[in-house]
């Protein structure tokens, strides 16, 4: 598939795929307290405690950094980089997991001519700002409406039979699956063809979901029938210069 991928559907509107405002937030909130400890410890106990100060300054530049814009550039450099990597062809069954705002599944929608592209979520209220509606206002968008279906559906508990679809993707989903992450890895195998293709964007690392890239991921991977499992490094700048993974892997014919 060397093809370029097609344009929006609808002149003039940018389709919403997630916004920042949970980063904003938290780094804000994170900012305020440091610097209201800071200012009150100083002031009842020690001077040395306006010190947290400091850290409280980089919380504040971490929410400026997720306020400015780019990230819908960002999020459709990544989605064009996952697709011409995974290289999809005619007639193929796509699942887009934790699909939010329909953000791979729509690019699939887009880059081919005949396809079965089905994403799923469960839409948290905090997820990403996105609904199942509006996912599919992104597909009229996109000019993918009749191409592309989004329906409710757990990652671990994924709602079609087994070796159903010929790739399986996600975006910035499994990381924060704190609890039952190897399951959902699991069933996203499961409901995968034998050859089928597993790809997912993720960090490199996140401290607070125990999330890492590394030997012990490639490991589990390979334990769950994937071969040919690659960690494809996409530089980004979004929020900041640095390195987001392609994961990869092809599940095992045998």
């Amino acid at each position: 598939m060397e093809k370029p991928l097609p344009q929006s559907g609808l002149v003039g509107e940018k389709p919403n795929y997630g916004g920042t405002g949970w980063h904003v937030f938290i780094n804000l909130f994170l900012s305020v307290i440091l610097l209201s400890t800071a200012t009150l410890g100083a002031l009842f106990f020690h001077p040395l405690l306006l010190l947290l100060a400091l850290p409280s300054l980089y919380f504040l530049v971490k929410a400026f950094l997720w306020m400015k814009g780019g990230m819908l550039e960002e999020k459709v450099k990544i989605r064009d980089e996952l697709i011409k990597f995974v290289h999809p062809k005619e007639g193929c069954r796509v699942l887009d997991v934790g699909t939010g705002g329909g953000l791979l599944a729509i690019g699939f929608a887009k880059a081919l001519e005949n396809c079965e592209v089905v994403g799923i979520d469960v839409w948290m209220k905090l997820g990403g700002g996105t609904t199942i509606k509006t996912a599919e206002r992104n597909a009229e968008i996109e000019g993918v409406a009749g191409k592309v279906r989004f329906e409710v559906g757990d990652a671990r508990k994924i709602p079609y039979p087994d070796g159903y679809f010929d790739i399986v993707c996600g975006s910035f989903v499994v990381h924060v699956i704190r609890k039952g992450r190897e399951r959902a890895l699991r069933e996203m195998v499961r409901v995968l063809k034998p050859g089928g293709k597993l790809a997912l964007i993720e960090p490199k690392r996140e401290a607070w979901t125990k999330w890492k890239v590394n030997d012990e991921l490639k490991a589990m991977l390979e334990e769950l029938e994937l071969e040919n499992v690659k960690f494809h490094p996409i530089s980004i700048s979004y929020p900041r210069r640095r390195n987001v993974y392609l994961i990869y892997g092809e599940k095992a014919k045998g």
